[in-house]
């Protein structure tokens, strides 16, 4: 880990500067303009969702190194935010303030309607994900820090297409169909990531024990996939993309669990992300390319 910490290569760098979910956020907003042929006039809401995304995402790390426990020292982007938090929490200063200059002087007081949700969501994710009580992976805090997280990261991402079109600014909108297969396959990616992290730790649990969970997780993420190919299947409308990207993603996870004990720690938390933007890029691509 040292190692890699000294000498990133150029992958590595995309993760540990906590730029990988905000990226995804971006594809996940891109397929879901694409899809319901919204017209995104400005990029003005495209920035403004990436500095918020990656201002939570990062300031979730520094408030994991203050209150100290076991993963600080186990969690290449976590040991990492822990040599540079100086330097990470001036970033994160600027770029919030950056945030809400572009919501007060180019989006004006109506991104407070999209943003509330997401943005309340993404406060009770910070609480429950710091929390240093919590062990184990289906501990409370995980599982209410997993779902609000995930809440967080579905409305967020889809703000510019409910800023623009005509898909509706209320939580109904907010809350669509859509965004629950988005809910669910992040709460996967979590708990994927969690427990590749738990495995790496415990190399003398019982490979029969270890081997029933992970034919149990693969069947969970087989079963998402045949939902999301159901519900791409009896969509008629440019939702239907979304489900296919979603589908995809899931594909993607099942392929990585299968290969991690062959990749680094840190590369697995980087293509675990990348797993939701390539498919929902693709996905929002085509979505442009039929209508």
């Amino acid at each position: 880990m040292e190692q890699v910490l000294k000498r990133p290569p150029w992958w590595a760098w995309f993760s540990l500067m906590g730029l990988e979910i905000p990226s995804a956020a971006i594809a996940w907003a891109f397929a879901v303009s694409q899809s319901h042929l919204v017209v995104v006039s400005s990029p003005w809401l495209y920035q403004f969702l990436f500095v918020a995304v990656w201002c939570v995402n990062m300031l979730d790390r520094v408030l994991k190194i203050f209150r100290g426990g076991s993963a600080v020292y186990t969690d290449e982007c976590l040991l990492f935010a822990k040599k540079h938090c100086f330097v990470i929490s001036l970033l994160i200063m600027v770029a919030a303030v950056t945030g809400l200059w572009i919501m007060f002087f180019q989006l004006g007081v109506v991104i407070f309607q999209f943003a509330f949700l997401p943005g309340v969501c993404s406060l009770l994710f910070l609480y429950f994900s710091s929390n240093p009580h919590q062990k184990g992976s289906l501990s409370s805090g995980f599982v209410m820090g997993a779902f609000f997280a995930a809440v967080s990261f579905a409305t967020g991402a889809g703000i510019p297409a409910y800023f623009y079109g005509t898909v509706g600014g209320g939580w109904g909108g907010q809350l669509s169909e859509p965004t629950w297969y988005l809910v669910a396959l992040v709460i996967l990616c979590m708990f994927s990531r969690k427990r590749w992290s738990e495995e790496e730790d415990e190399d003398g649990q019982d490979s029969a024990d270890r081997d029933m969970v992970s034919l149990v997780w693969m069947g969970v993420i087989v079963i998402y996939v045949v939902f999301c190919l159901a519900a791409a299947a009896r969509e008629y409308t440019g939702d239907a993309w979304i489900y296919y990207g979603l589908a995809m993603a899931g594909a993607f996870m099942f392929v990585l669990d299968r290969l991690k004990m062959n990749m680094p720690p840190l590369l697995l938390h980087t293509l675990s992300w990348a797993a939701l933007i390539f498919p929902l890029l693709l996905s929002g691509i085509l979505a442009q390319a039929s209508s």
